[in-house]
């Protein structure tokens, strides 16, 4: 045995020597590739299977030694000497340097790509979410865009394009199922226009043929699921089919007979029924000889509540605050169901209205595009009573008060609605010829109404007219004269708009609260202490909705279910001058002050008394702030001195777009903490007084009101 050098370097960079044997050793398990001598014995000498990156000539022989199975990036020969050649020389053909600058550029793009890729596929996601207008109840919830199989996209934007289409016969039909819109119709225009005349008439082909057989069915918002007036007179049930035919219809034991008129209409009006279900109703006749039955599933009876009005109506349930509890916990209320009906707008009066989504029971994604404000009264009143409630929802954003009144609302009144420019057909009663008159046949328990925004923005005066005389028209249309009709008080707006706190007056007769000698049996959910200014779907829609309906529920229970509660706020009694002060005192007390209490009220300064109720309030040039300077629990005391001996004619509180922030408005009830409203008195010694001087302004209002059925 003897000892030879061995190039192998260590990390020092000296050479360390190797032992060999004078034989061969044989290596198990080496792929050879190559066989050198050994520069001793002749006998070959098998090398393992080693990665190596460098290794020199074995500098004993005259002939090279091959490296097996070797990776090699640099190898270079000893140039027939017996120095070793140092193993960190690099490869000619491909450089260290290069190698890593491949991997660094590999390793970069990748990444690259996947930071890319993500936020693209999001965005992706994100914008066809916003822009497709058809979801899968399926991946709604996850806001994934689908296309529903039995939908035809409508292509016109614009309420000339859908007029011309509807005077053509081009009509979509009538979907009873779940149908998201391009967000929401927040314009009113962005609506579908209807022809009736061109319609398909109560199930014919061809409107024009009258050989056809007219379908024997239920009118369209007749579906499963749905809820049903209780009580008194009874449900009516009505449908089409061929005029003469026999009907009968089978509910609870009981088999009931009508006939179709010559409109190819039958009505059949069930007898008065307890809340409870489920109920099925079916109805059976004879069409050309061979008989038809029909049928309605799991029909609930309850209190039905009508939700109608512009955009704070129309506001989603997942935009509201904590809207998206409202969805988790939705499935939870199986007697609550809901229906809501499809923007559209008519020249004259249809029998059917548009179905956006038909009649759900709520959960996570049947529920979030439902109104916020009529679900979240309907989910309370369910609590508190007990029993199914069903809820329509029939709203239109950007829509004026004339569009929703009955065509002899606007001749009585005698007022030219100013339009909104997003709209150019100003067509009166257009929306509540294609959206409320459909639903007149229904037995309803009561009224939720949120709009005024529009003609806050345009047409305020004529507010004072039509508002009462809509109302009344309501109610006879509805066979109900005291039906029940609650309203939200206009909320806020980030700017000033001289009409806002104007309409928020006229909603209350210009009487200050509700129920009052001109809006009976009405009810008033006070807004203007919940501004939102960083609600993202604008500041004319704030998300306080919870509030609202919590408001709104308290007036209901006392107005339409004669509960003791407490639904409004202060209100003031009496207001008089006592030297340089004005003293208001309060009913609906004790009261108590909250938030800033030198702007909110103002006082205008004149030279004539307005005792003799000869002045307007509208004509006053001279308002100046006043501040609070005494207080008691049922009464305040203003500082007067700014009038510098000037008579002081008017006083008014609150008298803004917005008038305060959150919850901080100057007057609550002490133990109800409902904000008092907005309102403008004379000066004068009593609420008698004060009600003569604003008679001779009311006597048009209260001759409007008294429409002919």
């Amino acid at each position: 045995m003897r000892r030879q050098a061995s190039p192998q370097s260590s990390k020092s960079g000296q050479t360390v020597e190797r032992r060999e044997t004078d034989t061969p050793t044989e290596k198990p398990n080496v792929r050879r590739r190559n066989r050198t001598s050994d520069g001793g014995t002749g006998r070959p000498t098998e090398e393992p299977a080693v990665r190596r990156r460098n290794r020199p000539s074995d500098g004993g022989t005259d002939h090279p030694t091959e490296e097996p199975n070797v990776r090699r990036r640099n190898r270079t020969s000893d140039g027939g000497t017996d120095h070793p050649t140092e193993s960190h020389v690099p490869r000619e053909a491909l450089p260290v340097w290069r190698f890593w600058t491949r991997k660094a550029v590999w390793s970069c793009s990748l990444k690259m790509f996947v930071c890319l890729a993500v936020p693209v596929c999001g965005f992706v996601i994100f914008f066809l979410s916003f822009t497709k207008r058809e979801f899968s109840p399926v991946i709604l919830d996850y806001g994934l865009p689908h296309t529903l199989p039995d939908y035809r996209r409508e292509v016109s934007s614009s309420w000339e394009e859908k007029k011309l289409e509807a005077e053509a016969g081009i009509q979509s039909p009538i979907v009873r199922n779940l149908r998201p819109r391009d967000g929401p119709v927040w314009h009113f225009g962005g609506g579908k226009w209807r022809n009736p005349s061109k319609e398909s008439h109560h199930g014919r082909g061809d409107p024009s043929d009258d050989n056809s057989v007219v379908e024997f069915r239920f009118a369209n918002y007749f579906q499963d699921r749905m809820v049903l007036q209780r009580g008194s007179p009874g449900a009516e049930i009505w449908g089409f089919g061929e005029p003469g035919q026999n009907v009968s219809l089978k509910f609870g034991g009981l088999e009931l007979e009508g006939t179709v008129d010559d409109n190819s209409i039958w009505r059949i009006r069930l007898p008065p029924t307890e809340e409870g279900g489920p109920y099925e109703i079916e109805a059976w006749s004879r069409v050309e000889g061979t008989p038809e039955d029909i049928r309605i599933h799991s029909v609930l009876f309850g209190d039905v509540w009508l939700c109608s009005g512009q955009s704070n109506m129309e506001m989603r349930v997942d935009w509201m605050f904590s809207g998206l509890n409202e969805l988790r916990m939705a499935n939870s209320y199986d007697t609550i169901r809901f229906t809501e009906i499809m923007q559209s707008g008519s020249p004259t009066p249809v029998l059917e209205p548009l179905i956006r989504q038909g009649w759900s029971l709520p959960n996570s994604v049947t529920l979030k595009e439902f109104s916020a404000v009529c679900w979240a009264f309907g989910r309370r009143l369910q609590e508190r009573l007990q029993i199914p409630i069903g809820l329509i929802g029939s709203y239109y954003g950007g829509t004026t008060i004339k569009a929703w009144s009955d065509s002899r609302v606007g001749a009585h009144c005698h007022e030219q609605v100013a339009l909104h420019q997003s709209f150019k057909f100003g067509d009166d009663s257009v929306v509540w010829n294609a959206m409320m008159a459909p639903l007149l046949p229904l037995e309803i328990k009561g009224v939720l109404w949120y709009q005024g925004e529009t003609d806050a923005i345009n047409d305020y005066n004529s507010y004072l007219c039509m508002f009462p005389a809509m109302i009344e028209s309501w109610r006879s249309h509805f066979r109900q004269p005291a039906l029940p009709f609650g309203f939200v008080q206009l909320a806020d707006i980030v700017g000033e708009f001289v009409g806002w706190p104007i309409v928020r007056w006229h909603q209350t007769a210009d009487k200050g609260e509700v129920p009052n000698s001109i809006l009976k049996n009405t009810f008033m959910a006070v807004a203007m202490d919940l501004p939102d200014e960083k609600s993202p779907h604008h500041t004319i829609h704030p998300r306080y909705k919870h509030e609202v309906a919590q408001r709104l529920l308290a007036g209901a229970l006392n107005i339409a279910y004669n509960m003791s509660t407490t639904f409004k706020g202060p209100s003031p009694s009496t207001v008089s001058k006592i030297n340089d002060s004005v003293l208001i005192t309060f009913k609906e007390g004790p009261i108590s002050l909250r938030g800033n209490l030198s702007s909110t009220f103002e006082i205008c300064c004149g030279d004539l008394d307005g005792s003799n109720g000869t002045l307007n309030w509208a004509n006053c040039t001279q308002w100046r702030a006043v501040t609070v300077s005494e207080h008691t629990n049922t009464s305040l005391t203003l500082d007067a001195s700014v009038c510098q001996g000037k008579i002081v004619q008017f006083v008014r509180y609150a008298w803004k777009t917005t008038p305060c922030p959150f919850l901080e408005c100057t007057i609550y009830g002490a133990d109800s903490a409902l904000p008092a409203g907005p309102f403008m008195l004379p000066l004068s010694t009593d609420t008698q007084q004060f009600i003569r001087l604003m008679s001779n302004f009311l006597n048009n209002v209260t001759n409007s009101t008294e429409l002919n059925a």
